[in-house]
């Protein structure tokens, strides 16, 4: 039984840093610079990448969760195959499409790399969202530009997370505008 989770669950994903009142807000002083603009698929294909990407982990015989995020790590929308695994899953669906979404790359890729190369390793440590990066994530492309990432996890191999989720984003990969 697949099930569609309210990101609410995923709150822990993307913290608040906003103050908690006016006061707070005028005694903080000016506004940082406004941080890029996130740019990702719609919640209607977000659901769809996240559908098929559990979908195909169900046909290998395993119970996953995917996450879709925008290009700043936000999840725009999560499935699971089993909702009692949601808790246990939800973090390495997040953090896979989080790397994936940040190197505008396979997490496959940067796992490989970050053993070699000195300057991927200290953004990946530097980085809780992204520290330990593992397979199991891949980027969603628009024709010019990214638009997020779709994280899988659950299976017993990281390898068949990250097939799962490049199921999730073949099927979408249309759509993305």
């Amino acid at each position: 039984m697949r099930v569609i989770l309210p990101l609410a669950l995923l709150a822990f994903a993307a913290p608040a840093f906003a103050p908690a009142s006016a006061q707070e807000a005028q005694e903080a002083g000016p506004a940082p610079p406004s941080a890029p603009r996130a740019v990702g698929p719609s919640e209607d294909v977000a659901r769809q990448a996240a559908e098929m990407a559990v979908k195909a982990c169900e046909r290998m015989g395993y119970k996953t969760m995917a996450t879709v995020v925008d290009t700043t790590g936000k999840p725009v929308a999560a499935m699971t195959a089993d909702p009692a695994l949601s808790e246990a899953l939800a973090p390495g669906s997040v953090k896979r499409a989080r790397v994936a979404a940040y190197f505008h790359t396979a997490s496959s890729d940067i796992a490989q790399r970050v053993g070699t190369d000195s300057g991927l390793y200290y953004s990946t440590l530097n980085n809780p969202q992204l520290a330990k990066p593992e397979p199991g994530g891949v980027p969603l492309s628009g024709p010019e530009k990214p638009r997020g990432a779709i994280g899988v996890a659950g299976s017993p191999d990281p390898a068949k997370d990250e097939a799962c989720a490049k199921a999730g984003a073949l099927t979408v990969a249309g759509k993305l505008k």
